[in-house]
């Protein structure tokens, strides 16, 4: 212990004088009275928070900053020394800090120390959703779909519109083959906000999974009426109308595809392979270019142009453009599945050097 005579006052200071600063700003909105209020019959607490405003009313630079990073382990250890129970501070503190603390270890995969603050959370709030919303993601990052499930439901049961657990969750049951219930919670992340493009999409997939082309195709046609331009979902319905023997509806998606103007590199790509099964070879090359040069690249859209060049005869320009990637795996991985064979002939193919 340390003692510091200031102004006719006794300053005694210990190992944990610093951590009233900490815990002040991390639980109590860095006021000194919505501390002290936790327990004001509490010897240690109160003896130290005067001890801690002497201190900061003579040294006006000291503050939590100086004392900090902490971790859930020492805030533990800290009202375990208090005779403080977390349970008992239920409503009488502010958890933000610690949500952005947990938030920022789950950014930097650190699942250690997520879980930690999760289990800190539960124990200042036996009914905190995000706590048991970061266990069951830790759970799911670790591989752990089981465990993971548990938590996430209680997550759900605790707070049934917070978005992360229902998506986590569904994803746990998808990757479990449990289509059914991964549809109904996609259906209800759909309702509670119908602009989240990424349920769509996994709810085919469940749709899909449980051979149900009719409702994947019902929900594609859903999230197309809210984004007309979408091309990711109209080449994705023109494939699954097309399987299901609907040719006319999915040629009517087929043309709006190729009467819009791509706004990106994906849109650009199925935009092109629409016009080239077309065999609108001038109108892709020339699409392509003004992309290009309007964007400054990105420069695998050129492997595009080598279909076009080939059918129009252009070998050696083709080439050029094949040199560029010769050494990439792009050629083969991307140029080869995605653009040669489906629009190039075997000759065409073998005459080219394609991969």
């Amino acid at each position: 212990m340390i003692k510091i005579l200031h102004n006719q006052n006794d300053i005694l200071i210990d190992e944990w004088t610093p951590y009233f600063f900490v815990i002040r700003d991390l639980l109590f909105y860095g006021k000194w009275d919505e501390f002290l209020g936790i327990s004001e019959e509490n010897a240690f607490i109160a003896e130290n928070i005067l001890c801690a405003k002497r201190i900061e009313e003579a040294f006006p630079a000291i503050g939590s900053a100086l004392f900090l990073p902490t971790t859930p382990t020492e805030i533990v250890g800290f009202f375990e020394t208090a005779k403080i129970n977390l349970s008992n501070l239920h409503n009488q503190c502010d958890l933000d800090v610690l949500y952005d603390l947990a938030n920022e270890a789950l950014l930097n995969d650190d699942n250690d120390l997520v879980e930690q603050y999760a289990e800190l959370l539960i124990k200042l709030d036996k009914d905190s959703a995000y706590g048991y919303d970061l266990l069951g993601t830790v759970k799911y990052d670790m591989g752990d779909i089981e465990g993971s499930i548990v938590y996430l439901q209680k997550a759900v049961e605790l707070d049934d519109e917070m978005v992360e657990p229902l998506s986590t969750l569904a994803q746990a049951y998808f990757n479990r083959k449990e289509y059914e219930k991964a549809v109904d919670i996609w259906k209800k992340m759909i309702k509670l906000n119908p602009d989240d493009i990424i349920s769509y999409f996994t709810l085919v997939d469940s749709y899909l999974n449980l051979k149900d082309n009719a409702s994947a195709i019902r929900v594609l046609k859903q999230m197309i009426m809210r984004y007309p331009n979408h091309l990711m979902g109209k080449i994705n319905l023109v494939s699954l109308l097309t399987a299901n023997g609907d040719l006319k509806e999915a040629m009517t998606y087929e043309d709006e595809i190729e009467k819009t103007k791509p706004q990106n590199p994906t849109e650009m790509e199925i935009w092109a392979s629409v016009n080239l099964k077309k065999e609108k070879y001038d109108v892709v090359e020339n699409g392509i270019q003004e992309y290009l040069i309007k964007h400054e690249g990105p420069s695998f859209l050129k492997l595009w142009l080598v279909v076009p060049m080939i059918k129009s005869k252009r070998i050696e320009a083709a080439r050029k453009i094949i040199d560029e990637f010769k050494d990439s795996n792009i050629l083969f991985n991307y140029g080869k599945h995605e653009i040669f064979d489906p629009f190039l002939t075997e000759q065409e193919i073998w005459e080219c050097d394609l991969p």
